[in-house]
């Protein structure tokens, strides 16, 4: 009988510590999403503010030229922002697709797209040259644009 007890007490305790992972994990991976989502949040402000300051007669520079250097810092740490076990198998709120994990070569081809064309629009606001300018954000748009089309769940 006393060994039946520790054999239950036992087998309770592994279950509690294997349930306590779970969890520990769950937590973990709602971190995660919610560090990856904020870190878009900001990415989109910034390249709002730019659009907009990009719309008026006389572009201010110094607007643009901290935002554009916010997209390519935050576009640099999208590569940490998507572990295994962070997408919609979690359980848990997100818009990312398992195809990110399904095929990582080209979701790393579009980050890398992202941080190139993020990386080009902060020399572009370094030089000045508003059309330049333009033309990069245009480009960093399309790098967006061309992750969400694939990676993104449509809203």
């Amino acid at each position: 009988m006393r060994l039946q007890t520790i054999a239950i007490l036992a087998a309770s305790l592994l279950a509690g510590g294997a349930l306590t992972g779970a969890v520990a994990q769950a937590a973990g991976m709602a971190d995660v999403i919610k560090a990856r989502h904020g870190n878009f949040e900001k990415m989109g402000k910034a390249m709002k503010a730019i659009m907009g300051e990009l719309k008026r007669p006389n572009p201010s520079l110094a607007v643009i030229r901290p935002n554009a250097q916010v997209l390519n810092t935050r576009a640099q740490l999208v590569a940490n922002g998507f572990p295994k076990g962070s997408g919609p198998e979690s359980g848990l709120k997100t818009e990312a697709l398992a195809t990110i994990w399904q095929k990582p070569a080209e979701f790393d081809k579009s980050r890398s797209q992202l941080v190139t064309a993020t990386g080009a629009l902060v020399q572009a606001a370094a030089g000045g040259d508003i059309a330049r300018i333009k033309a990069a954000q245009a480009n960093v748009g399309a790098a967006c644009k061309g992750c969400h089309d694939q990676f993104r769940q449509k809203d």
